[in-house]
């Protein structure tokens, strides 16, 4: 990490707040791993108002198409040959019938006359059309199966299972895209319908995408076996696959194309260590402590570790295969490492694991220009936790860095979650029940207490999850949002709130351009 990291680290959890703010996050989590790269298809249709399969019949002018040309934007005319959606307002507006009218709508691209389009519209009565998406016969009957199919659930995804990897690119991709979005429990039922000897071949084919092969690593999670592990093992190691119909070729002997296939087989890494150990259980995880987590002087990528960590999330919250001690176990080795202690931090709080309040007192006492953004985790951690000896140790290490104290319950109260009550001394409440361990939100990793108002919560749970690099770089920080960390009070009334809120954004803008500014300024002081 760089020498810059306290300013960055700071401007990376004020940038989180500022998403905390004014974004939201997604009511449903999908498949772990995926990440969608488009709307699919049957959300297209259900946004629109009508959608038709029109033949083109008058395309553009040539002239039109030239990257030099002058005037409107290009247009062609589509005959409707078959209404998907809203064929009484594609009635109405005139396009069937034997008298009916042209659909002129803009077109980018050369096509030939007779070919077909999938068209969207909207704004009924006279419908304004989309820019229409060119569609083989294949995709025809794809089209028309998809109002059929049930809003959710393993017979949905059953049927896009068909298409992932399809000659047609476009139903490819949205197939994949479908289980992108679906919940991973769908994910997981449709276990007894999968061919994990397929699934196998795409994960070990490096012409695959890396997004995909997450993808197939999690389905092959689901129901794939030991011997499926071993393979997958094969590729975090580094070894050589054996070779298949997808990947021999005429230079597969070649020692340069053996690494860049290599390379490639690695990308989705965190899928496939989280399929690896799935399959595998809690045995898979020393081998996983051993490649990127325990690295005792050796240089591992950092992107790896994080892929490793990322893993170990998605063990510890939707995976039963693994005890979530033994996860907190492999957590744990981060700690041993100053640079790289606040990614596992808030998880260790978000599970309760409690054991670690004289090594993260250390660490804190231990910081130095490095890794001093540790501070801020640390002092939340000791914040959430219920024991007496966090009270204590707080307490001191706040006469050490009292800066860090503050800016640690700032941040978090721009990030709207309240920090937890501190024991006094006893366990027990006044009403004589043991205090609940707070919780931290999914899609945030701040650290919320149970006793949060619930518009608070919602607030902290407003921050995107964490979605992993398609392709691993390892030339900047990673910014996770578990360093986010838990703030000190509440608001009294929602006029209140917004007021603040409004406070908090003008800070937060002048704080980021200060952090912003001392970082380039150490980056340039350096060179």
């Amino acid at each position: 990490m760089p020498s810059s990291s306290k300013p960055a680290g700071i401007v990376a959890s004020a940038l989180v707040v500022i998403a905390a703010i004014c974004g939201d996050a997604p009511a449903a989590r999908g498949c772990p791993f995926c990440s969608a790269v488009s709307l699919t298809f049957a959300q297209e249709i259900a946004q629109s108002q009508a959608a038709v399969l029109a033949r083109l019949v008058e395309p553009p002018t040539s002239g039109s198409l030239s990257p030099r040309a002058e005037g409107p934007l290009p247009k062609g005319k589509f005959a409707v040959v078959e209404v998907l959606k809203g064929s009484d307002l594609v009635q109405e507006a005139g396009f069937l019938g034997g008298d009916a009218k042209p659909i002129e709508t803009i077109l980018l691209e050369e096509k030939p006359i007779g070919t077909l389009f999938l068209l969207m519209g909207i704004e009924p009565p006279s419908l304004i059309w989309s820019s229409p998406i060119p569609i083989s016969q294949q995709a025809v009957a794809y089209l028309k199966k998809l109002a059929d199919l049930p809003e959710k659930g393993a017979d949905r995804l059953a049927f896009f299972q068909q298409y992932l990897e399809s000659p047609d690119e476009t139903l490819a991709r949205d197939a994949y895209d479908e289980f992108a979005v679906a919940p991973y429990a769908d994910v997981r039922n449709l276990e007894s319908r999968m061919d994990p000897t397929q699934l196998l071949e795409w994960i070990e084919n490096p012409k695959i995408q890396g997004s995909r092969r997450r993808l197939y690593a999690t389905m092959l999670g689901v129901c794939g076996t030991k011997a499926d592990a071993a393979r997958i093992e094969t590729i975090l190691i580094g070894g050589k696959i054996p070779k298949t119909p997808s990947v021999s070729g005429a230079d597969s002997d070649d020692d340069s194309a053996a690494i860049r296939d290599q390379a490639e087989l690695r990308s989705g890494l965190d899928a496939l260590i989280a399929c690896s150990v799935t399959l595998r259980g809690a045995d898979g995880l020393d081998l996983i402590d051993r490649l990127f987590l325990d690295r005792q002087g050796r240089d591992v990528p950092f992107t790896e570790t994080y892929a490793a960590v990322m893993a170990l999330r998605f063990l510890g919250e939707e995976s039963d295969s693994v005890p979530r001690a033994r996860v907190l176990q492999s957590l744990r080795l981060l700690l041993k490492e100053p640079k790289l202690a606040d990614l596992v931090i808030a998880d260790l709080a978000r599970w309760g694991d409690w054991s670690v309040v004289d090594t993260l007192s250390d660490l804190f006492v231990k910081a130095d220009a490095d890794n001093i953004f540790v501070r801020e985790p640390v002092v939340n951690y000791l914040k959430a936790c219920p024991l007496p000896e966090a009270a204590v140790a707080l307490e001191k290490l706040e006469k050490i860095d009292p800066e860090a104290v503050r800016r640690a319950a700032t941040l978090a109260g721009f990030a709207g979650a309240p920090s937890p009550k501190q024991p006094s001394g006893d366990a027990e409440d006044e009403s004589g029940e043991q205090p609940s361990p707070p919780t931290l939100s999914h899609s945030t990793g701040a650290i919320v207490s149970n006793e949060a108002a619930p518009e608070d919560t919602a607030l902290a749970a407003r921050i995107s999850p964490v979605l992993a690099d398609e392709e691993a770089t390892d030339d900047r920080d990673g910014v996770d949002p578990s360093r986010v960390p838990v703030a000190d009070g509440k608001t009294d009334s929602k006029s209140w709130v917004i007021f603040w809120k409004w406070g908090v954004w003008g800070a937060v803008v002048l704080l980021v351009g200060f952090f912003s500014r001392s970082a380039f300024r150490s980056g340039a002081a350096e060179k």
